[in-house]
């Protein structure tokens, strides 16, 4: 790697925000610390009761660590906004002041040269309305790469916007409340657009849920429901950038520790960059993370299928018989 790329700091405006765990975010401010962004925001959801003002109060104080030279903003809010509407007021805020930028929660720990990579292709694909978002963490690195290329096109996206880079231009095609969803779920339009019928019935259910309230702390699920309906494409590095250090019971979505999302790897990419040479889906890799990542197990499927088959006292007493034999196999 070229070393003089980990070393400098970068042009690039970073967003961080950050809400009640302190040792996750200390982590991600370490990691800004060695890069010194030149603009950095910083913004910070508001205490939903009592015992949260203290946690709030010392995770906001990690702006003390912010030590180097840079043009500092802050976006502390006094009440709590919900991760849904918290994560979507600080993005707002953050592309009313910057054409283009970096993303982290205080979970998502990035490699330095993760701001190089976004910096290079933010001015590349700045103009092109085919691209939404880049993205830093890969889960698919044992995946086998042919050629020499640095990253490559994905349409596959289900939340897990994990350390990412865009531009204002895409984040006003965002709408946070889906408000055409149930005009395109009944349209007919994403009949073919699936890879698989699994794939879509996940995606399906997950849009319905995420739409009419049932996934309440949700944005990012909205976001690349905006790449769905705009045919745009993620850009996602060969290897990974960025790292979730948030699995376990303070998560919001990544709650278990045992969650094969959960890896610790984090890599550096190599400079110069390799750019694609088409502007084409990796389908075959988008349809493995679906099975690996995103599919709800068969045993599940078996389980909820049951559930709904039988008589209502009946269920009552067999599917806790069932809950018990998946936990025995060790299935999720």
């Amino acid at each position: 790697m070229n070393q003089d790329k980990e070393r400098k700091g970068t042009d690039v405006p970073v967003l961080l925000t950050a809400f009640v765990r302190y040792d996750t975010a200390n982590q991600v401010m370490e990691a800004l610390r060695k890069i010194r962004p030149a603009r950095l925001y910083f913004a910070c959801d508001g205490p939903r009761n009592a015992e949260d003002v203290p946690r709030c109060e010392k995770v906001r104080s990690l702006v003390e660590l912010v030590d180097w030279d840079c043009d500092l903003h802050t976006r502390f809010s006094a009440v709590n906004r919900t991760s849904k509407q918290g994560m979507f007021e600080a993005i707002s805020w953050f592309f009313e002041h910057e054409e283009a930028g970096i993303i982290l929660e205080d979970d998502i720990v990035p490699s330095p040269s993760f701001f190089p990579f976004c910096e290079e292709l933010l001015h590349r694909y700045a103009s092109d309305e085919r691209v939404w978002a880049i993205i830093g963490n890969n889960l698919m690195t044992e995946w086998p790469v042919k050629g020499d290329d640095s990253y490559y096109f994905s349409e596959h996206g289900y939340g897990a916007y994990w350390g990412w880079a865009s531009w204002r231009r895409v984040w006003r095609k965002f709408d946070l409340d889906m408000k055409d969803w149930p005009h395109l779920r009944d349209s007919g339009l994403l009949d073919g657009f699936f890879r698989s019928a699994a794939e879509k019935r996940e995606a399906m259910v997950l849009l319905e849920r995420t739409w009419d309230g049932r996934i309440p702390t949700a944005w990012d699920y909205q976001f690349d429901y905006g790449r769905v309906t705009n045919h745009a494409l993620n850009i996602i590095p060969n290897v990974n950038l960025a790292r979730n250090i948030g699995f376990g019971e303070l998560g919001t979505h990544t709650v278990k520790s045992t969650d094969p999302r959960n890896k610790e790897e984090l890599h550096e990419v190599t400079f110069p960059l390799v750019h694609p040479r088409f502007m084409m889906v990796d389908q075959q890799r988008d349809m493995e993370y679906f099975r690996r990542y995103i599919r709800t197990p068969y045993f599940r499927l078996f389980k909820d299928a049951v559930k709904k088959a039988l008589p209502q006292p009946v269920s009552e007493v067999v599917t806790p018989v069932l809950s018990k034999l998946q936990r025995r196999l060790g299935i999720d």
